[in-house]
This record gives structure tokens, sequence and C-alpha cells, in this order.
């Protein structure tokens, strides 16, 4: 029996996942509970599962397809086992795009090979329809545009999320001016076609396409088109509701980095207390911003409509370079952790987070994140909020900052921060007074971690 592998949905907001590997081929045996393929929504990579043992009889995706949530993306079954009523580009199952094409199928009572080109002949079909498996489009229509020389660049389809549909190439069929055939087998290795030609009855020439074709012309495998999808459009979307939606300000600043370096150097040679070697100046500052927020609480807030929620526990995200984009785990009730703790959470995070296998519900819930460019020499940045998030902290470079102490000027190592507040929510001075703080947190990080090992 013929079972349908249905694409389920990963949470209530997900709309489309991004196919990203098929593990099994067609006409492969599968065994219920393998996996069948990795799929990539906004938010993290999930697996699916076959349900039943049989044959991969039939893949309905490539790697890279971005699919509608609750659609069949594979059969498994009997070999040989006739699969069409599941296939959701087929005609025989119940995708909505097949009653259109029907539809015009009886209504277009035309001669197209004498509307189009009554000289169309089979040495005039496309050699290589490449190109036209990178557009939506059905594969009726696809058909057709190969047989009547139809190419399907800036063709806006009329069906379900602008695909291309057999009456889009027939409207576009008639518009064109017919082709010589030897015009029609340039006309795809140019990938240019002329409006008419300037041959008898207007019909389009190998001159005609030879000088349509640009000057200048690259070749095609130096450029790369990746359209935006999965995490990488999740973020597009929400960088720009950010700067639509907020006041967003940023303050400069920087700190004394005698004492954190210092801590971390012997952290780091420490033969005593090897738990404190994987220490890093990230987790360092980690603890300090969670050690400065208590002191200014209007920042460990949110601005939820026209009001400002403020937390007394304090989830702090932290932004992650991944293959896949920026992603920001949360350690929650990060207050409660002491240094190693904390370092240790924040390393299963950031480890989840470039596997791709990290739980959504850590994605999610944070009041207050930090951001370190800092790595990559950046001295200054403007981190964008993440809503609705009222601040976001930025730790810029490490570099020596001539200072004079009276004595003359010494270079100091200084550590830069850039914050990013709502000024909706937060004023400048709350602002200027946390990065204070947190320089003087820094001044004496060593202090600070004794005295709150002593309260405990």
């Amino acid at each position: 029996m013929v079972t349908p592998i249905l694409l389920p949905q990963q949470g209530n907001t997900v709309e489309t996942c991004l196919i990203l590997e098929w593990k099994k081929k067609e006409g492969e045996e599968i065994k219920k509970g393998e996996v069948i393929c990795e799929v990539e929504t906004d938010k993290a990579v999930f697996e699916i599962e076959s349900p039943s043992d049989g044959v991969l009889l039939k893949r309905f995706f490539n790697e890279g397809d971005d699919v509608r949530v609750l659609t069949n993306i594979a059969v498994v079954g009997d070999e040989g086992e006739s699969y069409d009523e599941f296939n959701p580009n087929s005609s025989k199952s119940n995708f909505n795009g097949a009653k259109e094409e029907q539809q015009v199928e009886e209504n277009t009572n035309i001669n197209l090979s004498v509307t189009v080109n009554e000289n169309i002949e089979k040495d005039n079909l496309i050699k290589d329809g490449s190109s036209l498996s990178k557009i939506k489009i059905s594969p009726r229509a696809k058909k057709l545009a190969n047989q009547l020389k139809v190419s399907t660049r800036g063709i806006k389809g009329t069906g379900p999320g602008n695909r291309i549909m057999e009456k889009d190439i027939i409207v576009t069929a008639r518009n064109m001016e017919p082709l010589t055939l030897a015009a029609g087998d340039l006309v795809n290795e140019v990938e240019t076609r002329p409006e008419t030609g300037s041959g008898i009855g207007n019909r389009i020439t190998t001159d005609d396409i030879k000088n349509k074709a640009p000057i200048y012309s690259f070749e095609e495998e130096s450029i790369k088109v990746v359209p935006i999808r999965g995490i990488r459009k999740l973020i597009a979307e929400r960088m720009l509701e950010s700067l639509k939606n907020s006041a967003q300000l940023t303050l400069n600043s920087s700190a004394d980095a005698t004492a954190l370096l210092n801590l971390r150097k012997r952290f780091k040679n420490s033969s005593i207390y090897k738990e404190f070697q994987s220490i890093t100046i990230n987790d360092l500052i980690h603890y300090a911003v969670i050690k400065t927020l208590p002191g200014q609480p209007e920042l460990n807030s949110l601005l939820v409509r026209d009001k400002i929620e403020y937390y007394n526990k304090i989830h702090l995200g932290f932004a992650v370079d991944t293959p896949r984009g920026l992603m920001v785990p949360v350690i929650k009730n990060a207050q409660n952790l002491n240094l190693l703790k904390l370092s240790h959470e924040a390393r299963r995070l950031a480890a989840a987070s470039l596997s791709g296998k990290i739980d959504t519900e850590e994605l999610s819930g944070a009041t207050f994140t930090v951001t370190n460019l800092g790595s990559l020499g950046i001295e200054s940045f403007t981190p964008v909020l993440n809503l609705p998030q009222t601040g976001i902290l930025g730790i810029n470079t490490i570099a020596l900052k001539p200072i004079d102490r009276g004595n003359g000027v010494e270079f100091i190592p200084h550590i830069s921060f850039s914050l990013t507040v709502d000024h909706r929510a937060i004023d400048g001075a709350v602002g200027a007074r946390f990065l204070q703080s947190l320089a003087n947190t820094l001044l004496e990080i060593d202090l600070v971690i004794t005295s709150d090992i002593m309260r405990k």
C-alpha cells in the first residue's frame, strides 16, 4: 500500500519548510522510523521519518525547495505501485492548480501551432530546460513552454504563489513574433529574444538575436543567485521590522580591560582549577552583564504595544554566527548561574545552534541580548534591537587607548561597547549609566566573582 509522507507543521507560525537534504534515494528500501530527509524551518532543522516500511517510490521535491507545510513530499510503498493521486504536482491529485489548468484547456479554442508559429517543427524544441526547472511552473505549462519556445523569465504566474500556469504561456506566446529554425536553437544559448524580427513577416532571425545580445556578457557560473528563504528570510524580516517599528539609539563607550585580560590569562594558565581554563572573554562579559543589569532594571524589559514589562529574572540572549545565519539562543534565569555554569550553558546552546539541532524553545524568551563582533576586529557598530526587547549590547574589539594618569600617557587596553536602546522606553541617560556600571564591574571583575562566591 502506498503511504504518503507529509511535511508536518513545526509550530503554529511555520508556513513553509526548506528541504535541506534527502537521506534516501528513489527506489531505495526504507524502514519505518528511518530518516528520509532533513528540513529547515525559520528556527531550526528537523528530521522527517518514514511512517512505514517499503520502497521510496518518489520524491516530489528537490533539495533547496521551499515547501508549504502539510504537503506530500514523498511516497513509500511496494515497487511498481501507482502514486499519482498523492503527487502534489500531478493533475490527478488535489493540487489547486489542476482544475484551473483543465479549465484553461477547455476554454481556450486556438490552434497554437498556427497562432504562434505555423512552421514550428520538432527540431525547434528546447534542448535544455534546466532554466525552467528553477521557476515555479506547473508541469503542463513547462511542457507547453518547451514546445512553443517561450522563455518563462519575467512571466508573473497567475497560479497559487505566482506559479506559472498553462494559460500564462498561451498569453505570452500570442504576443511573440515567430522564430526561424536557426534562431530557435540560438535563443536558448543566449537566453534573450527580441520583441520583433527583421525577417519575412517580422520573423526573428539569428542576426536579430545576436544584435539583441548584450555587448558585455558574463559566464553563467560567475553569478550565483540564492533566494532569500528559511532563517535568512526570517532575519531579514525581523531586522526590517525592528528598524521600522522602534526608535533606536546607539551609545558607544569603552572600559579598562586590564583586569579582564589578567583574569582570563590566570584561568587559562591554571593547573589546579582546570575547569576554568575554558572560560572565555565572552563568558566574563556575559557574567558582568548579568551582574550589572539589576542596577539598571529598565534595560531588562520588553516593550509590548503600549506597555513596558520589567523582568526580575534575566533571560540572556547571545548572538551565534552559524552556517544557516544568525541565531540567538537564550540562557534562561542567567542571574542564578555562577561563572562556570554560565559558561557551560553558553557552550551547550552555541553548539546546538551550530548543528541546527537546537530546540525552538531555547531560541525565544530573551529579555536582553549580547552580540560580540570583537573577535573580528570591529571597533564600533550599531546592533539592531531584537524586538520587543528594549536593549542590546554590542561587544567590540580590545585595543590600546592612551590614558593620562598624571605621570605621563600610558597605553591601556580598553574594550569598547555599543549599546542600542529603544528610545521609546529607555532614555539615553539610562543607557549611559548602564555602560558606566558595566565598566566599573569589569574594572574589578575578579572581586565581583569572589564576592558572589562568598555570598553563596
